[in-house]
């Protein structure tokens, strides 16, 4: 029984053994699972295992604290890195339930990472505190301590960061370089340079850092002052950077070199730093052009210069200033001009101001821009009166006086001055005497007199005192007055060769003028001789060959006159057509006429279009009728009038030919011309003779009756007592000529309709005509001009076919206003007007776009014009040139162009010069373009309209070349001084469209 029961217990016991070993063996496998599975990183499960482990252990009856503790370890640790939400209170629950656990404090490390991976830096630092509370340091903890600085640092908590790092930098921990830099980062920012330094030279040549500590420590030594040390360490990393970051280097090395002056080598830096970066701070910029224009670069000083030379600042100011020192320097005058207006806008530095101001002058000076240095010397004296170039200005001011065209404006201001330099009084000298000539031009004869004589007074130039003298002479000359006599007189005992013959040949002028033609022989005849070694005497020399002969023609000397008259047509330049048409009238003199008949159809043959080609047709007539070639008189006469229908031949013309039709008994034909001359010519001579004619001529066709309506017709026309009308048409003349226009207008049309037929009525119509004109009602003008023309009144048609041409030309009626010019050119015989007849025939025909017709009118002026009117030569030729662009043909443009250069200073060469420019900037010459105007606002800056307009395309060929700098300051610089409102307009416009 006992053994029974034994054995039963036996069994009972071991039967609940067997039971609690299975269970137990059970649980353990879930701590294996979990184990297993954290190794293998399957978190979320192995968390699931173990933490079924920890709840099954903890049911038993005997319970493995050891792995339980292990197992919450890594379910915790499981949870942290599944980042499942309630990790963190799994955490504290570990370290309050197994505070003695090894693992306990190790947890806060896995918290405050997972903390830290998330950025979230307030939990990291939490949780790394208190990993670090209670526990010595070791290298593990300067890894965890590290990660507290750098979660400080990145919440931009630096001072607590920096105790962190400086616990880490100086230990073996492998952060340790990596705290050395972050404390350097931070000590360097909070400008402790000599600790950034020592913290940053210990990863000098540690990836990453290496490739931007040597531009750090590099600012620190600058910082530091340590220039030389700086120098040392620097150069070279900066020649060799063997993949370090070199930027900061080179600006600072650039730096400690230009302020040790050595602007070489600071220039060399500058250029490096700024292959790095291109926006170079303003500062930069300035040190950077500064230093080339030390060593004397001034065009690379130049071009950075103008990176901050447009700012309104003092940096701005001084750019500007040291921009035009530099564009100087390298003879860009355009450019400098500029740079100095910009300069002397702005008030930061009153030094560079004055100095800007100054140098503006000289600039303007070296351009030749008169007027501007004038007004500009005027505001330095005045912003300046004790300003250091107040000598300077005052001398400038002399000089450029001595120069201007503005000669009024100049003379005024020095007669107002109180006291004059002598420098002065040369300039007004000169002044006084261009004045002189301008208004002697300008037929202002009594004006110019006063301002010659005031020259001739003045002592600083002696040449100019005799020029003024002659000129004066000429004056006198012109207006008939016997003092001019007395000038030439002594003048021709004058030490200057060239004056003492001009006097002597325009006082052989005198003679001949008074018909004193033996005096006139002797002393064109000396003038001749004595001037054959002076070219710039060969047209008076050569007219006073003509002038010669003629005095000998009307001395009846003929022989002598046919001599010269053919010298002068072998050997002179111009006028050979007088001189061969006066041969023939001297062979006729000599009863030659076989031989004065061969020189005048050889005239007819050579000069077709003479001004002398109908007196040469007439005299050719003439012969034929004293031989009784009466058919072939005709023949000549009719041709004359068929060329020239408005010569003031035509009448003579017209008698000769009557009388030619009678003698060859065609006498309705002879009865036509002679009722031509009455009724068109009845208040010439050759009305009276035509009445008789007439009389015979009808007689002979037994038509006598018709005879008494010519008569009445030249009664009406010359009445035996005409007071009252001279007394009313006087009347009506004097109110035109004191310029009282519009009751003048109203007096000749009551003339007219009193007395329709009255001789005076073309003369009348033609003063209304003007006085329409004048007063700007061309529309009013028109019928009175074109009634005139149509009614061929001889002593009218020329000037009411200019006035007529000139008014289509004003409404751009150019095909009407060449037909005009065309015939006033056919109406006159003088060449003055034949000449300014041209002139406006080839405007016509160039805005007609008839480009060769006024080529072919530019080549007539060229041919015969010479300078009979001023300067028509240079005018034409240009005009040639411009028909010639207009045609594209733009080499052959410029060779005109370049033509009108050669003839002088005027404003068609200012013009050419304009239009040489503008060819080029079409051709994308730009820089061709822009010196070739830069020449022109130099040597032709009085001629305003070139001088502005040239400004204007020198702008468009800086936008074409985008430099945006001369392109704004060149348009800033036209809108601040340009006179002409559409030039600033179109200033403003362009400006509008160039990138800021």
């Amino acid at each position: 029984m006992r053994s029974l029961l034994s054995l039963i217990i036996t069994f009972s016991v071991l039967n609940v053994f067997s039971q609690n070993t299975l269970s137990y063996t059970e649980i353990e496998s879930h701590y294996n699972n979990g184990i297993e599975l954290y190794e293998k990183k399957a978190f979320a499960a192995a968390r699931k295992e173990l933490q079924t482990y920890v709840l099954l252990s903890e049911k038993s009856l005997s319970p493995n604290n050891f792995n339980i503790a292990n197992a919450t370890y890594y379910a915790t640790v499981s949870s942290l890195n599944a980042k499942a939400k309630d990790a963190d209170i799994e955490v504290e629950r570990f370290v309050i339930k197994y505070p003695d656990h090894p693992k306990a404090k190790l947890i806060f490390t896995d918290l405050a990472e997972l903390y830290f991976e998330q950025k979230n830096y307030d939990d990291a630092i939490i949780y790394f505190e208190k990993t670090l509370a209670n526990r010595n340091n070791n290298l593990n903890t300067y890894e965890i301590r590290y990660k507290l600085g750098l979660a400080y640092y990145l919440k931009k908590e630096e001072q607590k960061a920096l105790e962190q790092f400086d616990i880490v930098k100086n230990t073996a921990s492998i952060s340790a370089k990596d705290a050395s830099y972050y404390a350097g980062a931070i000590n360097f920012k909070n400008n402790k340079l000599e600790a950034a330094y020592l913290d940053l030279k210990k990863v000098e040549n540690v990836n990453p850092y290496k490739t931007e500590i040597p531009n750090w420590l590099g600012q620190i030594l600058f910082k530091q002052k340590k220039y030389d040390e700086l120098l040392e360490y620097a150069t070279p990393i900066v020649s060799n950077p063997n993949g370090r970051k070199t930027d900061e280097l080179s600006l600072l090395l650039a730096e400690v070199h230009y302020s040790n002056n050595n602007f070489e080598k600071a220039a060399l830096y500058y250029d490096k730093y700024k292959n790095f970066k291109r926006n170079a701070p303003d500062q930069v910029n300035f040190r950077h052009a500064y230093a080339y224009y030390k060593i004397n670069e001034f065009q690379k000083a130049a071009n950075i210069f103008k990176l901050t030379a447009n700012q309104n600042s003092e940096l701005g100011q001084q750019s500007a200033y040291y921009l035009g020192i530099s564009a100087l320097k390298t003879n860009d005058i355009n450019a400098a001009m500029l740079a100095f207006e910009e300069a002397k806008k702005l008030d930061f530095d009153k030094d560079i101001k004055e100095e800007a101001e100054y140098n503006l002058i000289k600039v303007l000076v070296e351009k030749n821009n008169n007027p501007k240095a004038i007004s500009s010397l005027q505001s330095y004296l005045k912003n300046y009166p004790n300003g250091k170039y107040v000598d300077e200005s005052n001398e400038l001011l002399s000089q450029i006086l001595s120069e201007s065209s503005s000669y009024q404006t100049a003379i005024t201001y020095i007669e107002s001055l109180k006291r004059k330099t002598p420098k002065i009084e040369a300039a007004y000298q000169k002044l006084c005497y261009n004045q002189g000539i301008q208004d002697y031009n300008a037929e202002k004869l009594e004006s110019a007199i006063a301002y010659f004589d005031k020259a001739s007074k003045g002592n600083s130039d002696s040449e100019i005192a005799l020029q003024s003298k002659f000129w004066k002479a000429e004056c006198y000359q012109t207006l008939g007055r016997p003092e001019a006599l007395s000038l030439y007189r002594e003048l021709q005992n004058s030490s200057n060769t060239e004056i003492k013959l001009k006097s002597q040949y325009s006082y052989a002028y005198h003679y001949f003028n008074e018909k004193e033609y033996d005096n006139a022989k002797k002393y064109f005849s000396d003038f001749i001789s004595s001037s054959k070694s002076i070219n710039s005497l060969e047209a008076n020399r050569e007219d006073a060959l003509l002038r010669l002969a003629d005095c000998h023609l009307v001395s009846k000397e003929y022989t002598v006159a046919l001599n010269l008259y053919d010298k002068a047509y072998l050997e002179n330049k111009g006028d050979k057509d007088y001189a061969l048409y006066q041969k023939g009238l001297t062979l006729k003199l000599l009863d030659k006429d076989s031989e004065a008949k061969e020189v005048f159809e050889k005239f007819t043959r050579v000069y077709p279009n003479s001004r002398l080609i109908d007196d040469a047709l007439y005299q050719n007539g003439l012969l034929e009728m004293e031989k009784s070639n009466y058919n072939q008189a005709i023949s000549i006469f009719s041709d004359l009038i068929k060329r020239r229908p408005n010569s003031t031949l035509v009448p003579a013309v017209l008698l000769k030919r009557a009388l030619s039709f009678g003698n060859v008994q065609n006498h309705e034909k002879a009865i036509l011309d002679y009722k031509l001359i009455i009724n068109n010519f009845s208040k010439t001579p050759y009305a009276e003779e035509a009445l008789l004619g007439l009389k015979e001529s009808l007689n002979a066709v037994n038509r006598s009756e018709d005879f008494a309506e010519s008569i009445d017709k030249y009664s009406k026309a010359n009445p035996s007592s005409s007071s009252a009308k001279n007394l009313q048409f006087d009347a009506a003349r004097d109110l035109y000529y004191a310029e009282k226009y519009d009751k003048a207008i109203s007096a000749f049309q009551n003339f007219i309709s009193s007395n329709p037929n009255d001789a005076n009525v073309p003369e009348g119509k033609f003063l209304i005509a003007e006085s329409f004109n004048i007063l700007g009602k061309k529309s009013d003008a028109l019928p009175y001009y074109e009634e005139l023309i149509k009614t061929n009144q001889v002593n009218y048609i020329t000037k009411a076919a200019l006035r007529t041409a000139d008014i289509y030309f004003s409404q751009k009626s150019y095909a009407d206003a060449a037909r005009n010019y065309q015939e006033a050119a056919n109406a006159t015989n003088a060449q003055r007007e034949v000449i300014v007849a041209l002139e406006g025939l080839y405007k016509s025909y160039f805005f007609n776009k008839e480009y060769d017709r006024s080529i072919e009118a530019c080549n007539k002026v060229i041919a015969e014009g010479g300078n009979i009117v001023i300067n028509s030569l240079n005018r034409a030729t240009l005009w040639k040139g411009k028909n010639q662009a207009a045609k594209a043909d733009y080499t052959q443009a410029k060779n005109e162009f370049n033509k009108v250069l050669s003839l002088g200073t005027d404003e068609s060469a200012a013009e050419a010069k304009y239009l040489i420019g503008e060819i080029q900037y079409k051709q994308k010459e730009y820089d061709a373009s822009i010196k070739t105007l830069q020449e022109l606002s130099n040597d032709y800056a009085d001629f305003l309209v070139w001088y502005e307009n040239a400004f204007l395309m020198i702008a468009d060929n800086y936008i074409a070349k985008n430099d945006s700098f001369q392109a704004t300051a060149t348009l800033k610089s036209i809108i601040d001084n340009a006179s002409n409102p559409e030039i600033v307009a179109k200033a403003k416009e362009k400006l509008k469209n160039i990138p800021k």
